[in-house]
């Protein structure tokens, strides 16, 4: 008897130690986050860039000025921002500007070159003015180069920008723009 009973107890203490080492295995799924492995800064990948996601990818960008065109021609990447006769400040196509010049080289894998232009458009006669153009880079120009555009204001643009960048002002960009008087730091086509 007293067999049967020692027997009895370890066939309890056994099953009690599988029905246990289950219980730890099931609730190591439930463990806490805090020992775990989480990204928190996530960097994205920059794209590809074609015609077949190229209206995708715009559209997702938070521009001041409007796309009047945007052409992709193998490694060149061809913008067109609009300035229409509503009121625009410097700031806000120098930012416009900064935000494509970041996408295309920050945001893509495979553009070398940017052509970008601001272009006056006319809704009264149709016709379009080109105020200013840049032809960028991969690699022409500084890491702060961008943040110095974003934050030039209603100034004019440096000289170390404008070679970076490779910027061409028009005519009109010289008589309109800068020398124009400017109210309340807008910016007036007439």
């Amino acid at each position: 008897m007293k067999h049967k009973a020692t027997l009895l107890q370890t066939l309890l203490i056994t099953l009690g130690s599988v029905v246990l080492l289950m219980l730890f295995s099931k609730l190591d799924s439930f463990q806490p986050n805090w020992n775990r492995s989480h990204v928190v800064f996530a960097e994205t990948k920059p794209i590809q860039l074609s015609d077949n996601n190229l209206v995708n990818e715009f559209i997702q960008l938070d521009l001041p000025l409007r796309l009047s065109k945007v052409e992709i021609n193998g490694p060149i990447l061809s913008v067109d921002l609009k300035v229409t006769d509503y009121e625009w400040s410097k700031a806000e196509m120098y930012k416009g500007m900064a935000e494509i010049i970041s996408f295309a080289f920050e945001g893509t894998s495979n553009i070398d070159q940017l052509l970008l232009r601001l272009v006056a458009e006319d809704r009264w006669v149709g016709g379009k003015y080109l105020l200013l153009a840049a032809d960028v880079r991969r690699g022409g120009w500084p890491s702060s180069a961008l943040n110095e555009l974003k934050n030039t204001e209603d100034k004019d643009l440096s000289l170390e920008l404008k070679n970076w960048f490779r910027v061409t002002e028009s005519r009109l960009w010289k008589k309109r723009i800068q020398t124009y008087q400017e109210i309340n730091g807008n910016i007036t086509f007439e």
